[in-house]
């Protein structure tokens, strides 16, 4: 969104907040919220109610346009978990590999499912790589390389018959 749209949007902000206020307008005396009348004015009756939606509504519009750190640390965030998840991922198909035996798979299915298991222990080191480097832009092409290993093992090997 561009700067002027934010300035904009906060202007906007703060001229509803200064509308809303009950000081200064003449309204209302300094007992209740009362007008003159001596009924109370219905803005005044609401007063804390439009405060309280106008103040979400300029946290939301904030929290929209953080500040480049914030992103930054919001994207450190986000690759620190890819990482994490990926080590358990290459931790898993460790374990897998090493119970191979136990699936029973003949000569050509054991290289098959060995070369996928060995490709998806790769594709998970590298993601934990570039995300510890914080390499954001690298991070989807690798998860998506994961999955389409995976997909491929799921095709051939999840409906084999059991031995």
């Amino acid at each position: 969104m561009s700067s002027m749209l934010k300035v904009y949007l906060f202007t906007l902000s703060v001229a509803t907040l200064a509308a809303c206020s009950s000081q200064g307008n003449g309204l209302h005396d300094d007992i209740g919220g009362r007008s003159e009348t001596g009924r109370p004015a219905l803005h005044a009756i609401y007063d804390n109610r439009l405060r309280e939606l106008m103040s979400k509504m300029d946290v939301l519009v904030q929290d929209r346009f953080m500040t480049q750190p914030e992103l930054d640390q919001e994207r450190r965030k986000y690759a620190q978990g890819l990482a994490d998840n990926a080590k358990n991922l290459q931790q898993t198909v460790d374990k897998i590999i090493g119970r191979m035996p136990a699936l029973q798979l003949s000569g050509g299915e054991h290289q098959a499912f060995l070369a996928l298991a060995q490709k998806l222990s790769e594709q998970s080191r590298l993601l934990q790589e570039q995300a510890r480097l914080n390499h954001i832009d690298a991070l989807d092409g690798i998860v998506r390389q994961i999955n389409t290993t995976c997909i491929s093992c799921h095709t051939l090997f999840r409906k084999l018959p059991n031995k």
